[in-house]
């Protein structure tokens, strides 16, 4: 019988698959066997008119664990919609999504009622998301890093990342992962449609609008060290085969292609904004009905609804509703979370944080020569990267992105949030993980992406069957994986993690 070997592309296609199941199955056997924690969190009401079925019943055992804390905002909201101040958090996109395919999921499987039709839509959307998501983050990893074993690696540690669990639930993170690799490798690509994904991530999560920075910085690049340097060319030394008037054209079209690049990646997030303030903001005569379990449930908890509220957020003079609403009910702010009772979960965030610092400085410091010539900006981004450093200088934008995220991280949100905050947002996690765990800088592409016993496996991958690990393999090994466990027994009992 011949073997089948897998390249690596198709190599990280089967193991994200095994991955999710893997992880399903995980949080499956510790719901069974653990008890849930009363966590005093917001729940989804539940429709009493429901008939609750033996079927709703096993897809409640087997699933269930993937409906903790924000998961049940997301629900919530893909069933009634924004009933709630405090669900102005969550950005509509994916419960929006949610919604659709389980209307779709219903026609099909009638045997099930809305609650359940919704936790498979739920678990159905991540888990082609992240499937995809592993394929492009491959794809970016291979044109950015230049070679096929650290961009395999790479692809292999995201599909085991420290937050996997939150990847698998009924959370946001692999919709966002998804929609923001595409956007990297779009902008890379020089995409005239970039804004689309960028704009959908921008009502994804909060910060997917950061994801400009990423065609902006090509297009400044090409603006000022191609486009530019040819126009002045011209002016000064006319040449047959082109023109100024077409060198200038050039130029200027970039420019406009720039604005509307800005301007279309912001319509969606405008447009929320606006939908947020209109129901909240404003005296609804027709306004949307409201189960009767829904309005009695936020009676009881004193819960904001729509309509009729004198809300400050209304009075701003640019009404926006998130930054309000993350104060009014986490306190979330600049250096709020610092209080000793907290100590834990900065312990929790610390690996990501200082892996994230780490490959920030490693990368300026092997580069600072090019960064202080600016050739970062004068590297044209399809050439073929250098195969004599760590970190190549192509990586400048995403160093300064994952940079950013990082100190926003430290500075404002629940510390413990970072872990899959960054491992939904930036590649640098990854990157510096692969390439630590790589031994030594690659000379060639040349060398096998894997040994041979598991080059022919659809789920052995390079850190099994490997004869000899080094402390820090161990110590990448030991994160991804023991955060992943640990995070799929905590997260399905209802007890904090990250």
């Amino acid at each position: 019988m011949i073997k089948t070997m897998y390249e690596p592309r198709r190599k990280v296609l089967w193991f994200s698959i095994i991955s999710r199941l893997f992880i399903i199955f995980l949080q499956f056997i510790f719901n069974l066997l653990c008890p849930d924690h009363h966590a005093d969190a917001f729940t989804s009401r539940i429709n009493p008119n429901d008939r609750i079925t033996n079927y709703d019943k096993t897809i409640t055992i087997l699933f269930g664990g993937l409906t903790r804390w924000d998961a049940q905002y997301f629900i919530h909201i893909a069933r009634y919609g924004y009933t709630y101040e405090n669900t102005l958090a969550f950005f509509p996109l994916y419960p929006i999504s949610v919604r659709y395919v389980s209307r779709i999921i219903k026609k099909i499987l009638f045997i099930f009622n809305d609650q359940s039709v919704v936790l498979l839509a739920a678990v159905l959307i991540n888990f082609v998301c992240f499937v995809r998501s592993s394929v492009i983050f491959y794809d970016l990893s291979k044109r950015v890093l230049g070679n096929t074993t650290t961009a395999y690696k790479a692809a292999i540690l995201y599909c085991i990342n420290p937050a996997s669990i939150f990847f698998t639930a009924a959370y946001s993170e692999s919709m966002f992962a998804y929609l923001t690799f595409y956007s990297m490798i779009a902008a890379i690509k020089n995409n005239r449609f970039v804004c689309l994904p960028i704009g959908l991530s921008g009502i994804v999560r909060s910060n997917g609008l950061v994801n400009l920075g990423y065609p902006l910085y090509y297009s400044i690049q090409e603006l000022f060290f191609f486009s530019l340097p040819k126009v002045i060319s011209e002016y000064r030394h006319p040449s047959v085969q082109s023109g100024f008037i077409s060198e200038l054209l050039n130029f200027f079209s970039t420019l406009l292609w720039m604005f509307n690049t800005i301007l279309l990646s912001l319509v969606p997030f405008i447009l929320l904004q606006i939908y947020n303030y209109i129901l909240f903001c404003t005296e609804r005569i027709n306004s949307t009905a409201v189960p009767s379990h829904v309005v009695n449930y936020g009676l009881i908890n004193n819960l904001v609804m729509p309509g009729n509220n004198k809300l400050p957020w209304c009075e701003q003079t640019v009404p926006v509703a998130y930054s309000f609403v993350q104060e009014k009910y986490w306190n979330v702010g600049f250096l709020k979370y610092y209080q000793i009772k907290q100590l834990p979960n900065f312990c929790l965030a610390m690996p990501i944080l200082y892996i994230m610092l780490k490959c920030a400085k490693e990368y300026f410091i092997e580069n600072k020569r090019q960064l202080y010539n600016f050739e970062f900006l004068t590297t044209n981004s399809v050439e073929k990267v250098s195969i004599t450093k760590r970190y190549p200088v192509q990586m400048f934008p995403f160093v300064v992105h994952g940079l950013f995220l990082t100190i926003f991280c430290i500075l404002f949100v629940h510390i413990q949030v970072s872990t899959r905050l960054l491992g939904s947002a930036s590649p640098l996690l990854y990157w510096f993980s692969a390439i630590t765990m790589s031994h030594r800088v690659r000379k060639s592409d040349k060398d096998e992406y894997e040994i041979n016993d598991n080059a022919y496996s659809k789920w052995k991958v390079f850190f099994m069957n490997q004869k000899k690990y080094t402390k820090k393999d161990k110590l990448f090994l030991i994160y991804f994986l023991g955060y992943t466990i640990i995070g799929c027994f905590m997260y399905s009992n209802f007890l904090p993690w990250t």
